[in-house]
């Protein structure tokens, strides 16, 4: 018997031996996959069996089963083997430099305003990487599309096995060019925007009720009437450039248009309770890519760094 305070000294090779044998039930079959001969998989298990002072497998002329006590060590013997695979797989792929094809998913506008300029930088710092974008507003199967990374703008996001990390919040704003308003004046509150011409991603047919607060007012809810629709937001913010009415926009998307000028905020008092998030998502598990996790993380920084640009 050993004490409870004593270790005994394996050789991971027997106790991977032991585990196949197991687990097809046969030595020979273990032995072909493992490629060692019979004899040397016989050897292995009559060592280990020695050092553990028990038992392990029963033998029959036809077939092997392991012992009561065979059966609960294999269980607890290939935790431990994982738990050693995984740390070395961790080890491995942290010091290894980032490499292979990168498939990632957005929406078009988004992608353009956030991903691009990033892009040049990114393939600079990690030449080894080549980034394939698929731009769509869908949310694409991370199997069937065979996903890295998804980018995704919504409210909430549906229950998967898939990490999320949330990136930044989508409030959105009526915008419009400084000559729209000075042909047309400014609207003041909100019920004025019946008045003008609005782009936006409401559906069409019907109004679409919109809420918006305001420290007077904290549920103001208006009918809006779209006389220009689309889901592209980079269309709508350059149709809102060009004169063509007052385009309700994400805020990320019209900051920079407003920091040069050609962008005024409307109703900048009161608050368009339409919100949402940016997501990234990549599939869970413990062994993240390391082409996964350095476009992860690059553009988090780089969006943290862009968005604090525009806002100066």
């Amino acid at each position: 018997m050993v004490s409870e305070t004593a270790t005994i000294d394996l050789d991971t090779s027997d106790l991977r031996a032991f585990c196949r044998v197991v687990d097809l039930g046969s030595v020979s079959a273990a032995a072909r996959d493992l490629g060692e001969t019979k004899g040397s998989i016989s050897r292995r298990i009559s060592r280990l069996e020695r050092r553990v002072g028990t038992a392990l497998l029963g033998r029959t002329a036809r077939k092997v089963q392991p012992t009561e006590d065979g059966l609960a060590y294999r269980e607890k013997i290939g935790e431990a083997l994982a738990l050693m695979d995984d740390a070395l797989v961790d080890l491995q792929d942290a010091h290894a430099e980032p490499s292979g094809h990168l498939r990632v998913t957005a929406p078009t506008d988004l992608a353009i305003l956030l991903v691009a300029p990033m892009i040049a930088a990114f393939s600079e710092a990690y030449p080894r990487v080549t980034v394939q974008l698929l731009l769509t507003d869908q949310a694409l199967s991370f199997r069937e599309h065979r996903i890295d990374i998804a980018l995704r703008a919504t409210g909430a996001l549906p229950d998967s096995s898939l990490i999320a990390h949330r990136l930044l919040d989508l409030g959105h704003e009526p915008f419009a060019s400084p000559d729209y308003l000075a042909r047309h004046g400014t609207p003041q509150h909100p019920s004025e925007l019946s008045d003008h011409r609005l782009l936006s991603p409401f559906p069409a047919g019907r109004p679409t009720a919109t809420m918006f607060r305001s420290a007077v007012c904290k549920d103001l809810e208006v009918p809006l009437q779209s006389q220009l629709i689309s889901g592209d937001m980079t269309f709508l913010r350059e149709a809102a450039r060009h004169g063509a009415g007052i385009a309700i926009l994400p805020t990320v998307i019209a900051q920079s248009d407003v920091a040069d000028g050609r962008l005024v905020r409307v109703l900048p008092r009161h608050e368009l309770t339409l919100h949402g998030h940016l997501y990234l998502l990549h599939a869970g598990g413990p062994h993240l890519p390391a082409k996964v996790r350095a476009f992860r993380d690059f553009f988090r920084a780089s969006l943290q760094g862009s968005l604090g640009a525009l806002a100066r």
